[in-house]
């Protein structure tokens, strides 16, 4: 797909953005009410093993979403500081 953009330096492009008006666009500061709802972090495919009792408790009452939720203790560990890496380090 060409969109044009290849025919502007790079000395261009940046004296463009110099130009751009942000003054009536307000500044997003918190994302929780899903501003970027439509946005999906890459991902990718791996193999691990996982103790049964850990394997039970993500699965809770129901087999599915287990994956994401799993995921999603680990984002919540790697942003609350998670105290195990600190001790690895």
């Amino acid at each position: 797909m060409n969109n044009g953009a290849r025919i502007f330096s790079a000395e261009q492009v940046e004296e463009m953005r110099k130009n751009i008006d942000f003054s009536d666009i307000p500044e997003i500061t918190d994302f929780s009410q899903g501003h970027l709802k439509n946005w999906k972090p890459c991902k990718k495919f791996i193999s691990l093993r996982i103790d049964l009792d850990n394997l039970s408790w993500l699965k809770g009452s129901c087999e599915k979403g287990y994956q994401q939720r799993l995921n999603d203790v680990l984002r919540w560990a790697r942003m609350n500081g998670c105290p195990i890496m600190s001790k690895q380090e």
